[in-house]
């Protein structure tokens, strides 16, 4: 009974609970400023991995290359303006991916890795990064920087 009436009696807000609050949106614009600054510039291509080996590296405007160890695996075609890279990552499991150069992206166009198909679902490949994840067929596409296609392990 003491301590309803001391909370009932007190202030809406004490100096402790603002500098707590305080500190709270100091602390979540310094994470937004930090994503802002740090994170995703325009990727200049991507690499697709199927279980952490890379099968394929585009950069925008210069073109693809297929690993040896897949070449029978991955095809190339265009079609409307687009270029369409199918890789067979397993017997009868396959994934389909549009790049758009203009527009500097990648995106899953198709796959059969589930009913779902949430990798078709995901957020291009591109401005501001992004990754996309087949999980059932164990793949990946991640964008890569200039700096990355500098490196002699990639494209």
């Amino acid at each position: 009974m003491k301590y309803a009436r001391l909370v009932r009696g007190g202030k809406f807000f004490r100096l402790a609970d603002l500098l707590v609050y305080g500190a709270a949106v100091l602390l979540i614009g310094a994470l937004f400023l930090a994503a802002a600054l740090i994170g995703g510039g325009q990727a200049e291509g991507f690499r697709v991995e199927v279980n952490g080996e890379t099968v394929y590296t585009y950069r925008f405007g210069a073109g693809g290359e297929v690993s040896s160890e897949w070449a029978e695996r991955v095809t190339e075609r265009e079609e409307e303006g687009l270029l369409l890279v199918t890789g067979q990552v397993s017997e009868g499991e396959w994934n389909e991916i549009v790049i758009d150069d203009g527009a500097k992206s990648a995106s899953m166009r198709d796959a059969n890795c589930s009913r779902r198909k949430d990798c078709c679902a995901m957020q291009p490949v591109g401005e501001g990064g992004g990754v996309i994840v087949c999980i059932p067929h164990g793949l990946r596409i991640l964008p890569l920087s200039e700096e990355d296609f500098s490196r002699p392990s990639v494209g």
